[in-house]
């Protein structure tokens, strides 16, 4: 029986919800752990919780990224980063103090190619599929980031990059069920068992490693 995480929940002051909602949620629709993942512009602005606080770095420059990853490393449950800009794609598959790459599809292109997925690779840094675009999109955005997401799944596959999937939620209405999920991820052209690992087996190997990684440190 799979244990299935998701890794990019965002809850109130960013989100409708509070991560007790989210999470109680989340239960009944079969995940058995969420990271509630906040914008690093919210990050002062979350009350303490029980749960996994991951962050998604938001920055503007390279150097901003950088400095951005060096303070949340070792505070955060998952260091994630807020991709679309492609200068801030390559340098996060660069840097293996980062855990996943949130959805690089969101610019102008596909946002990764054959370098920042072989960079990724090596620095193992998971990319991440949100999914909210599917009923939160107009049906040509959709089908534009649907092509996108196909595009870097391949390239994922070809070159053996991790793979996360996410409902990318900001109320517990956003959430979808594991079983829902999947179903949409293989509009990626993801296999139902490659949907299984990136629900499960990737989000808890990161958190695993980010957690020795902070106990290495200490």
């Amino acid at each position: 029986m799979h244990i299935y995480v998701d890794i990019g929940v965002h809850a109130f002051p960013e989100g409708a919800d509070t991560p007790k909602r989210l999470n109680l949620t989340a239960y009944g629709l079969g995940f058995s752990q969420i990271v509630v993942t906040a914008h690093s512009p919210y990050w002062a602005q979350f009350p303490d919780s029980s749960l996994p606080l991951g962050v998604e770095i938001v920055a503007a420059t390279v150097r901003d990224l950088r400095k951005q990853i060096a303070y949340f490393r070792d505070i955060s449950t998952v260091v994630s980063v807020h991709g679309g800009d492609e200068r801030i794609n390559r340098a996060a598959c660069k840097d293996d103090r980062v855990d996943v790459l949130m959805h690089p599809e969101r610019g102008k292109h596909s946002g990764i190619n054959q370098v920042t997925a072989k960079l990724a690779e090596k620095n193992e840094v998971a990319l991440g599929f949100s999914l909210d675009y599917f009923w939160k999109t107009e049906e040509l955005e959709r089908s534009r980031l649907l092509a996108f997401q196909r595009r870097n799944v391949s390239l994922c596959q070809k070159f053996g990059v991790q793979v996360i999937v996410t409902s990318g939620a900001y109320s517990h209405l956003d959430l979808r069920s594991p079983r829902q999920l999947k179903a949409l991820a293989r509009l990626l052209l993801l296999t139902d068992g490659e949907a299984d690992i990136a629900l499960s087996k990737v989000p808890l190997n990161i958190i695993k490693r980010r957690a020795q990684k902070k106990e290495a440190r200490l």
